[in-house]
């Protein structure tokens, strides 16, 4: 039993870097009560996913591919022989089959390979009692023949034998659309945002902030100039899409930055100071300190290698 656990909890690590791959990172392994290797690089990868969902979608609202808003329910209804009795309406959008094919069909049919052990050993606890309802992350294959890998709830029924078994899985908001249809109407704050962000503009603000760290930051004037609009919409529109200043922006990365140096290199912390653009060490330590709440000087320095 701990085997097949194992094994499916490294599948599911492996999907979940697939899934990053391809552009996911609102799916997160499913934590368990093992205090292991797998839990602790399970932590890793979720904690990689959160820091990459922040970084390319820009708060969610900057996003290059999908934003991943919405967590679709897809539930089944199962007999005791694993047939399918009836299911939720985002089931045939989720894996690509219509109703008819999945009526009266077998539910382990729809499951990867390596999952329909795991499936089964719980659904004997849940049938004999042992537990009322038992969560872990299971394989659905679509009909392009793609792994789903999403938590699954699996719940016996009051007075019945049928077993609801139900999946949790990231939709975007297209997904979404197409099954609630498109949204029309705006909201107030959707349309102030449209008169006076200037998306465009405030993207390459924040890229220009990264790729300049070592130089001062620009005043708000000089930063309009250069990017081709004005004061007010680099200032509203920058403060809506980070939800902080581009002064508190530019601070806050200098800082993390510092924390790094300090953290993994040898350079003095009074040198680091001037790096992150303070003037005197005791001005970086304290917004260090309101930035982290601990001092740079408690921060334990990593041995660097060779």
């Amino acid at each position: 039993m701990d085997q097949e656990i194992d094994h499916q909890r490294i599948n599911t690590i492996c999907q979940m870097i697939l899934e990053m791959a391809e552009g996911n990172f609102a799916y997160r392994i499913p934590r368990t009560a093992k205090d292991d290797e797998l839990e602790a690089l399970a932590v890793l990868v979720n904690w990689m996913a959160e820091e990459m969902k922040e970084s390319v979608f820009h708060s969610g609202y900057i996003n290059p591919h999908h934003s991943y808003q919405y967590v679709a329910e897809s539930t089944f209804m199962v007999d005791s022989k694993f047939i399918i009795k009836d299911f939720s309406v985002h089931v045939p959008d989720l894996l690509g089959y219509t109703s008819n094919e999945l009526t009266e069909s077998d539910f382990t049919a729809l499951l990867a390979k390596e999952s329909v052990a795991l499936f089964k050993t719980v659904w004997n606890d849940v049938v004999e009692n042992k537990s009322n309802s038992s969560v872990i992350s299971l394989g659905l294959v679509s009909v392009e023949k793609l792994i789903i890998s999403a938590p699954c709830a699996i719940s016996k029924l009051c007075g019945s034998t049928d077993i609801m078994i139900t999946f949790f899985s990231a939709n975007s908001t297209g997904s979404i659309e197409k099954i609630a249809g498109p949204r029309e109407i705006l909201t107030v704050e959707e349309r102030k945002i449209s008169n006076y962000l200037d998306l465009k503009s405030t993207q390459a603000v924040y890229d220009f902030i990264l790729a300049n760290m070592d130089s001062a930051l620009p005043t708000l004037k000089e930063l309009s100039r250069i990017f081709g609009t004005n004061e007010y919409k680099l200032k509203n529109g920058f403060k809506h899409v980070f939800k902080t200043t581009i002064q508190q922006f530019y601070n806050n990365e200098r800082l993390k930055r510092a924390q790094l140096l300090i953290q993994y290199t040898k350079i003095p912390l009074k040198t680091i100071a001037i790096m992150a653009g303070f003037s005197t060490y005791p001005n970086f330590s304290r917004a260090f300190k309101i930035k982290f709440r601990y001092s740079p000087s408690d921060l334990e320095r990593q041995p660097t290698v060779g």
